[in-house]
């Protein structure tokens, strides 16, 4: 992870998210959207906000690999009915 992100990551955890923060994310929620995978609802779309954001403020700032890992996780998420746990 480069200085910037790593920075960018660590002001995020503290409650503040720059535009570099945004844009990958929302590049990780369109890769993750045109996947190809259908998702049924908003709530879904929701749902993989949700973990997008989570796994950002983890430290994951590849947006490919952030996208993948949502996908993943969210669908967990919708096989097992969690919605509200993430």
């Amino acid at each position: 992870m480069n200085e910037s992100a790593q920075q960018s990551v660590s002001e995020m955890v503290s409650g503040i998210m720059s535009p570099v923060d945004l844009r990958v994310m929302q590049h990780a929620m369109f890769m993750a959207c045109d996947s190809g995978d259908t998702l049924r609802t908003v709530d879904d779309v929701e749902t993989l906000g949700r973990v997008v954001l989570r796994l950002y403020a983890a430290g994951l700032v590849d947006p490919q690999k952030l996208a993948d890992a949502a996908r993943t996780m969210a669908g967990v998420v919708h096989i097992q009915g969690l919605r509200r746990a993430v």
